[in-house]
């Protein structure tokens, strides 16, 4: 039977695994954004919308099982959720240092994917001030229609 510490290392190591999964699709949708490649941006969002959910599932289980670890079950009015630090004081130390250093290796993942939404945040921003300003400048700011629809 697995322990709480060990389902909690089982469950931040999937959340790790999830999230580099994660950030290799939203390096491919970046590139599609880039290469203006509409088509597979489409199906590479439907993937990154897919892996979200698991990933927020493990989230929410880790939170729980830190705050059961801890002493604190999630709902008690304290606030949403245990810190690493008062987490491994509740850790014998070898626990303690594992899950420290799988924690630190989820921040990371974490980290990177939260830098590599706001680039591609930016990235759809532009391309999306690129069109409006080509229909604009094709439409002699907006006084033509762009597609004639007498025929």
């Amino acid at each position: 039977m697995e322990t709480r510490i060990e389902e909690l290392e089982h469950v931040m190591q999937s959340e790790i695994e999830i999230g580099e999964s994660l950030l290799r699709v939203m390096t491919q949708k970046q590139r599609t954004i880039v290469g203006l490649h509409g088509v597979q941006l489409t199906s590479i969002v439907i993937r990154e919308e897919e892996m979200i959910r698991p990933f927020q599932q493990l989230e929410e289980r880790r939170l729980r099982l830190s705050s059961e670890i801890a002493g604190r079950p999630v709902g008690d009015g304290q606030g949403t959720g245990v810190t690493v630090a008062e987490l491994i004081r509740h850790l014998q130390p070898g626990d303690a240092l594992r899950i420290s250093t799988i924690s630190a290796r989820l921040r990371t993942v974490s980290e990177r994917i939260i830098h590599m939404n706001e680039q591609n945040r930016i990235l759809l921003q532009r391309s999306l001030r690129f069109v409006q300003e080509t229909l604009r400048l094709v439409t002699d700011d907006h006084t033509r229609q762009l597609v004639d629809h007498r025929m």
